[in-house]
C-alpha cells in the first residue's frame, strides 16, 4: 500500500491548476465524496481538508490530485479500524511473524568490512550475543553507531520499490524466528565496499512510536480487500487491489 505524501501532492496540484482543466473537478458538489464503513467524507469536510493544505477554493484542481487525496483519507480510516481492533498481544504476534504478516519490519544493523566478519557477528547474534556490545566494538559506520544501530522501519511498499538493493531484500526475510542475516553493501558504481549485519527488532524491542506505527499498518492490505468503501463516481472508484482511487472505466 503506497502512502501519499500530502505536501508533495499539494505542490503538484497547485502548480498544475492553470494547465490542467480537462478531466478536472471542483470540490463543491452537493453529495458526499467517499465513505469507509460508517465514516463519511462529506464535500464540506473535503473542501476544508484541501483548504488546510493550501489549495485555492475558487479554482479547478487536477482530478488525479483529488483522487490521491481521497485515497489518503480512505487509507487513514482503514488503518484506524485495524489499529483499534488489535490488542497489543495480537499486534506483537502479527509483527513478529515478519513482513508478510505485518507489512512492516524494524531492523538494527552493524556495518563491517568484509563477509567473514559479517558471518562471525551474525553467528554470534544468533547464538545470543549482545547486539549493543557488538555494535560498540565492531561497527564501522559512525552515524549508525550514534543511532544505536537503528536502521529504521521498512514497509512492504518500500521494500518492493528497492527490489535491486541486496540488504533491503535480505531484511525482507527477517522475523522473530529468523532474526539475523547479512548482506554486502554496494556503491553507486556497483562496487562492494562493506557488509552489514541485520538484526530484527521484535515487537517488545520497538520504541513506543515505532510500535504505534507498526500497529496502525498491520493487515491494512487485507482489510482493504474486505472494507466497505464507496467513492463518488464524480471522482472515480476504489481499487482494493492497489489501494488507490482510480478513474472510472
Amino acid at each position: 500500500m503506497r502512502r501519499v505524501n500530502r505536501r508533495v501532492l499539494l505542490a503538484l496540484s497547485v502548480t498544475a491548476v492553470a494547465a490542467l482543466t480537462t478531466g478536472c473537478a471542483t470540490f463543491t458538489d452537493s453529495s458526499n465524496v467517499a465513505r469507509v464503513g460508517d465514516a463519511t467524507l462529506t464535500d464540506d469536510d473535503f473542501q476544508a481538508q484541501l483548504l488546510e493544505l493550501g489549495a485555492p477554493a475558487d479554482q479547478l484542481l487536477p482530478a488525479e490530485a483529488l483522487r490521491a487525496e481521497i485515497t489518503t483519507w480512505i487509507l487513514e480510516q482503514v488503518a484506524a479500524e485495524v489499529a483499534d481492533g488489535l490488542s497489543p498481544d495480537e499486534a506483537a504476534v502479527r509483527y513478529d511473524a515478519g513482513l508478510e504478516s505485518s507489512g512492516t519490519i524494524c531492523i538494527n544493523g552493524i556495518v563491517v568490512e568484509d563477509q567473514d566478519t559479517a558471518t562471525r557477528i551474525a553467528d554470534d547474534l544468533t547464538s545470543g550475543g549482545d547486539f549493543a556490545a557488538l555494535l560498540e566494538t565492531e561497527n564501522l559506520d559512525p552515524s549508525l553507531g550514534e543511532a544505536g544501530g537503528d536502521i529504521g522501519c521498512l514497509t512492504s511498499d518500500q521494500i518492493a520499490e528497492a527490489g535491486d538493493v541486496p540488504f533491503v531484500q535480505a531484511a525482507a526475510s527477517l522475523s522473530a524466528d529468523n532474526a539475523v542475516d547479512s548482506s554486502p553493501l554496494f556503491d553507486q558504481l556497483g562496487n562492494e565496499f562493506a557488509w552489514v549485519v541485520l538484526d530484527f527488532r521484535t515487537f517488545d524491542e520497538l520504541s513506543p512510536a515505532d510500535a504505534d506505527a507498526v500497529t496502525a499498518t498491520l493487515d491494512t492490505a487485507a482489510q482493504l480487500a474486505d472494507a466497505d468503501v464507496f467513492v463518488s463516481p464524480r471522482y472515480g472508484t476504489f481499487d482494493a487491489t492497489t489501494g488507490q482511487v482510480v478513474p472510472l472505466g
